[in-house]
């Protein structure tokens, strides 16, 4: 029986994962503003969006092993170092490579900082158990990227861009305070391992992971739905402000909408919870994601996509997340009963790499109309459905209770 309850853990990890959602959504509605700061096109500003979720990618690879070695504390108060200092400095870089260089250690110390929190999560709770804390602390996270636009569309539009990474270091401070005098310490796996036996948990750790097929189609089937919803959100400020013309006013509004659904499936995956199992849950999730960004491709592809159908249709791929994810999360976790911080490092690390490589890839297609967009969500997420049925359903049994 866990020393916490199950609701103080998740509203302590759900606020330091809500870091990551911050340091991205609230500078959306200033990349207009960034874009003219830096004279570049707003397409060169959007891929510091995929250049920070890269940097996630590697501080999730590096900080899940580096926390089951050294304990979660240490780990995450190093990541909050860098991601404090590194958001101090942003707003005195010149050019957009500078601008690069500084979210990508932003994102480094991100990274770390938030994969610990379900591995914090494996080391209190298992199975359904763990799915509710983790479908709580989704919950609060939630409530990051709903008011995230609007806190930065205030930023913006009376102190300027730049008060968007002075308000992150801040954010960063308070969860640092909080690591370090709220969050319970867990015993390290091996307190007696040295430098060498964490380089070779770096490689076999993440090895006997990816050699477990139904983890990995968890992992994958992950970090695909992610992607979907991603890619929307790197070309989010062009759909809604550019193409279809509002305003950063309006921008929140929109790009809200998302997170109300999210709110509202949450809620519902705690519902289901009770009468099904995590893999069934997130079978579902990823079934109804891949139609609905499926559709958003075939109205985009016959010229038929307007705003109030591309809301909707976006809600879906958005919301489906709430389902998908800790779900996902539970039944993988629940397959190792050691190497979890490594389970959930590699899970965060492919979600980051595979969100920042189609975002990046998205920059290049760029045609200045959806299709691009909605084209690799639609295959992103049809993907996960592929890998789901190929790879986690073995698992299924596995990741019961």
């Amino acid at each position: 029986m866990s020393a916490i309850s199950p609701g103080r853990l998740a509203i302590m990890l759900g606020t330091l994962v809500a870091l990551g959602p911050l340091a991205i959504d609230t500078y959306l509605p200033a990349l207009l503003t960034m874009a003219g700061h830096f004279d570049v096109p707003i397409h060169d500003v959007e891929i510091s969006v995929s250049v920070y979720v890269l940097g996630v990618a590697l501080g999730q690879w590096l900080g899940g092993p580096f926390s089951d070695q050294y304990g979660r504390k240490p780990v995450a108060c190093t990541g909050l170092v860098l991601f404090i200092a590194a958001s101090l400095m942003i707003p005195w870089s010149v050019t957009v490579e500078q601008l690069y260089l500084l979210r990508f250690v932003e994102a480094l110390g991100g990274g770390a900082t938030v994969v610990i929190a379900a591995a914090s999560v494996r080391d209190h709770f298992t199975g359904r158990q763990a799915a509710q804390v983790l479908t709580t602390i989704g919950l609060v996270m939630l409530l990051a990227p709903l008011l995230a636009p609007a806190i930065g569309s205030l930023l913006l539009n009376t102190l300027g861009w730049k008060s968007i990474f002075i308000m992150l270091a801040g954010y960063g401070v308070l969860v640092f305070m909080m690591v370090v005098f709220l969050l319970p310490t867990v015993r390290r796996q091996d307190a007696s391992a040295d430098s060498e036996s964490l380089l070779r948990r770096l490689f076999f750790a993440y090895g006997r992971v990816m050699r477990n097929g139904p983890a990995m189609g968890f992992i994958l089937a992950n970090a695909l739905s992610f992607t979907a919803m991603f890619t929307f959100i790197t070309d989010a400020a062009f759909l809604y402000m550019e193409h279809f013309g509002l305003s950063s006013k309006q921008f929140p509004l929109a790009f809200g909408a998302n997170v109300v659904a999210m709110l509202s499936l949450n809620r519902l995956n705690v519902l289901l919870l009770r009468r099904y199992e995590t893999a069934a849950i997130m079978k579902t999730g990823l079934l109804i994601q891949a139609v609905a960004a499926l559709s958003l491709l075939l109205l985009t592809l016959g010229g038929l996509l307007t705003l109030w159908l591309a809301i909707p249709l976006i809600m879906i791929v958005c919301g489906m997340m709430a389902l998908v994810m800790p779900n996902g999360i539970a039944s993988f976790l629940s397959l190792f009963e050691r190497d979890s911080g490594a389970a959930t490092g590699l899970n965060g690390a492919l979600q980051f790499l595979m969100a920042g490589l189609v975002g990046a890839l998205l920059g290049t297609l760029h045609d200045g109309t959806p299709i691009p967009m909605t084209a690799l969500m639609a295959g992103s997420s049809l993907l996960a459905m592929v890998l789901f049925l190929l790879l986690a359903r073995q698992g299924g049994a596995s990741a019961k209770g």
